[in-house]
């Protein structure tokens, strides 16, 4: 990608959450008059605890990668003072219509958020309009909009990201320096009972440290 290319942040879309990626847009896009000056992505990770008898502190069991949120602050600007002037009043009307309720599924749109290398499938959270400047008759001439948003993965692509974090299939482990069996069979099925299982399948005579750039073949729980 060109360094002089102005890429601007758009908004896409969809109707159907399964095919957003492949179908067409059902509305207009909405395209950033300004780029964001920042943005900021939330990942979270879901833990159930488990304690034991008598324990006084829970395991913390890992569950499931939690659906991103991010948001960020796109300026409308109708006075012209930095590029060519849009209407804020209809500007805020194509956000809205972009990212707002659909008559046909009975539910606000599926997205897609573009901005570089940044792509992501996703739905609106909230958004907050912050008007600024007026004409003599009332109409603004600047304003914000803050908009949060949640990731949305399709349930096939959810099921296929499940099974491949699950035990119960065959990964593969490419070994870093320092790395011991008993620590990538903990990682992969929580449980270092499997050492001796996964040395056999990658015929090692040694349960220590592993030459690194080695790719390990661990096999499905049985």
């Amino acid at each position: 990608m060109s360094d002089g290319v102005l890429m601007k942040l758009t908004l896409l879309p969809f109707g159907d959450p399964e095919t957003d990626q492949k179908g067409f847009p059902i509305g207009p896009p909405f395209v950033a008059q300004f780029n964001p000056e920042s943005f900021s992505v939330d990942t979270q990770f879901k833990y159930s605890e488990e304690k034991g008898q008598g324990q006084q502190s829970a395991e913390q069991k890992f569950q499931s990668v939690e659906p991103k949120t991010f948001s960020f602050d796109l300026l409308l600007d109708g006075t012209g003072a930095a590029e060519a002037p849009v209407d804020v009043t209809v500007a805020v009307k194509l956000f809205q219509l972009t990212t707002g309720f659909s008559g046909l599924t009975h539910r606000p749109y599926f997205l897609i958020a573009m901005w570089g290398t940044f792509v992501i499938s996703c739905v609106l959270e909230r958004y907050t309009v912050k008007y600024e400047m007026f004409r003599p008759d009332g109409s603004p001439l600047r304003a914000t909009i803050s908009a949060s948003f949640k990731e949305h993965v399709a349930n096939p692509l959810r099921k296929l990201v499940m099974n491949l974090m699950s035990p119960d299939v065959t990964h593969s482990h490419d070994v870093i320096g320092g790395e011991h069996l008993s620590l990538v069979t903990h990682r992969v099925y929580d449980d270092t009972r499997y050492v001796v299982p996964v040395a056999e399948a990658n015929g090692l005579d040694t349960l220590r440290r592993i030459e690194p750039g080695r790719t390990l073949t661990l096999p499905p729980v049985v």
